[in-house]
C-alpha cells in the first residue's frame, strides 16, 4: 500500500473518531440533562482509562513488531495471539479492580463500570496496531466508519430520556465490538494458528517488550489530563476557561501529526530491520512536513485570535493571548514526531526515548510551577512550560537523529544507547524465528 494511501485511510478514521462524539455530543446533553450527561461523560473517561491499560503501548511495540515482519505469516499469526492473549489477561485484571472500586472509589455503579469495559473489550478483538503495521489502514478506517456510523445511529434511535444512561455508555462503548466484527473477513486470513502455542511466558513477554510504549501512553494522557487543573489551582476557573479554549485550538492539529506518525512507523520499522539507510532517507524526508506545523503555527498567531472572539465573543478574549504564546507548538510536535517518534523509537534507542518523554514530563511540572509564581496569569506559565517540554524533546532526539543517524552504517539497528544487549528493534526477528519453528514442527 502506497504512503499516500495509508495516510488517507488514517485521515479517514481519525476523522470518523472526531466527528462521530462531537455528532452526539448536543443530543446526549439535551436528552440526557446536566446531571445524567456529566454521569455519563465520567463513565466514558473511566471506560478510556481502562482502556489505555488494557492497550499497554501496544499501539508501538506491536505494530513495529508486526511491520518489520510483515512478510512471514508465522511471525504475524504468533504476534496477534500473544498480543491479544495479553490484553485479555490486563482486561481481566482491569475488571476485577474496576468491580471491586465501583460504587466506592470509583463513582459509577457496577452495570456502569461493566458497560465502560466494553471499549476495553473492543480493544482486544480490534487489532488496530496490526491494519496499521502491515500497512492495511484502508481496512481498519472501514470497520471504524462502521461502527462509528452505527453508534451515531443506535444512539439517536434508542436514547430518548435520561433513565436510559446505561444504554448510552454501552452503545458508545461498543464501538471497537462492531468494528471487530467488520474486520473479521480481513483478520481470518492472518490465521489463528498461534494462539495454540501461548503460553504465560510469551505474555510476560509482551509485557516487558510493551512496558515503554505504555510508559510513553501514559505520559501523553497526562499532557492532556494536566494542563487545566494546573490553571485553575494556580488562577481559578476563569483562567482555566481561557486555557482550555486555547488548548482546543492547538488540540485541533494533533490528529494531522498522529496520522502522519502512524503513516510513516511502520515503514520506518520495516526498514529500520532490512534497510536501514532507506528508512533514515525517509525520515528525513518526513521533516519537510515542518512546512504542514508552520503553518499550523502561523494560523494559531494570526486567525485563530478572530476566531475566537467570533465564537465565544469578548468575554473569552483572554484566550488571545495564551493561544499565541502556544501557537509554536505545533511545529514543535511535528519535528518531534520526526526525531523522536519515528527515529528514537524505531532505531535502537527506545530505552533512552522513554526515559527523554518521562524527564519531559517533570521538565512541564517545574517550570510550570516555577512561572506560576512569578507570573499573574498561570495559564501563560503552563503553555510556556508545554513549550518547555517540546523544546526539551526536540534538542534531545534531534541530538540523537544527528550524532547517530547520520554515522549509522548499512545494517540492522544498533545496541540501545551503546550497550551490550540488543533494541528491542529485534522483536520483530525473534518472533519471525519463532513462527518458522513452529511451522517447521
Amino acid at each position: 500500500m502506497s504512503l499516500r494511501k495509508q495516510a488517507v485511510s488514517l485521515a479517514i478514521m481519525h476523522a470518523a473518531d472526531v466527528l462521530q462524539p462531537l455528532l452526539i455530543l448536543p443530543y446526549a446533553g439535551r436528552v440526557l440533562g446536566p446531571l445524567h450527561f456529566g454521569l455519563y461523560a465520567y463513565a466514558l473517561s473511566v471506560g478510556w482509562l481502562a482502556a489505555t491499560i488494557v492497550e499497554y503501548g501496544f499501539h508501538w511495540t506491536a505494530q513495529r513488531a508486526a511491520a518489520s515482519a510483515r512478510d512471514e505469516p508465522a511471525a504475524i499469526a504468533s504476534l496477534l495471539a500473544e498480543v491479544t492473549a495479553t490484553k485479555a489477561v490486563l482486561c481481566c485484571v482491569v475488571m476485577l479492580v474496576g468491580v471491586a472500586a465501583s460504587d466506592g472509589l470509583i463513582a459509577v455503579s457496577k452495570p456502569m463500570f461493566l458497560c465502560a469495559m466494553l471499549t476495553s473489550v473492543g480493544g482486544i478483538l480490534f487489532p488496530t496496531w496490526l491494519f496499521i503495521g502491515l500497512e492495511r489502514a484502508w481496512q481498519a478506517a472501514i470497520a471504524v466508519v462502521v461502527g462509528r456510523s452505527l453508534a451515531l445511529v443506535c444512539f439517536l434511535m434508542m436514547v430518548t430520556s435520561s433513565a436510559q444512561i446505561e444504554l448510552a455508555v454501552a452503545i458508545q462503548s461498543s464501538i471497537g465490538l462492531v468494528a471487530a466484527v467488520v474486520s473479521l473477513p480481513f483478520i481470518v486470513p492472518v490465521g489463528f494458528s498461534g494462539f495454540r502455542a501461548v503460553t504465560p511466558s510469551m505474555v510476560g513477554l509482551q509485557l516487558r517488550n510493551g512496558w515503554r510504549g505504555f510508559l510513553f501512553t501514559l505520559v501523553e494522557r497526562m499532557f492532556v489530563a494536566l494542563p487545566v487543573p494546573l490553571v485553575e489551582h494556580f488562577s481559578g476557573y476563569v483562567a482555566a476557561g481561557n486555557y482550555s479554549i486555547a488548548e482546543k485550538f492547538v488540540n485541533a492539529t494533533r490528529p494531522f501529526f498522529r496520522a502522519m506518525w502512524e503513516t510513516l512507523l511502520p515503514r520506518v520499522a520495516y526498514c529500520a530491520r532490512h534497510d536501514p539507510e532507506a528508512g533514515l532517507a525517509l525520515i528525513r524526508r518526513s521533516l519537510l512536513t515542518l512546512v504542514i506545523g508552520a503553518a499550523f503555527s502561523l494560523f494559531l498567531f494570526f486567525i485563530a485570535p478572530y476566531v475566537i472572539l467570533l465564537l465565544f465573543g469578548e468575554s473569552f478574549s483572554g484566550a488571545i493571548p495564551i493561544v499565541r504564546v502556544m501557537s509554536v507548538i505545533p511545529v514543535l510536535i511535528n519535528a518531534n514526531t520526526c526525531t523522536s517518534n519515528l527515529y528514537m523509537f524505531n532505531y535502537g534507542h527506545e530505552r533512552a526515548w522513554a526515559i527523554l518523554n518521562v524527564s519531559s514530563l517533570l521538565i512541564f511540572l517545574a517550570v510550570a510551577y516555577l512561572l506560576s509564581q512569578q507570573l499573574s496569569n498561570a495559564a501563560i506559565a503552563v503553555a510556556v512550560a508545554l513549550i518547555a517540554r517540546e523544546f526539551f524533546v526536540l534538542v534531545v532526539s534531534a541530538g540523537f537523529f544527528l550524532v547517530f543517524g547520520t554515522a549509522r552504517a548499512q545494517g540492522p539497528a544498533t545496541q540501545d544507547d551503546g550497550k551490550a544487549h540488543a533494541s528491542d528493534v529485534a522483536a520483530g526477528a525473534v518472533l519471525a524465528s519463532r513462527g518458522q519453528l513452529r511451522s517447521e514442527r
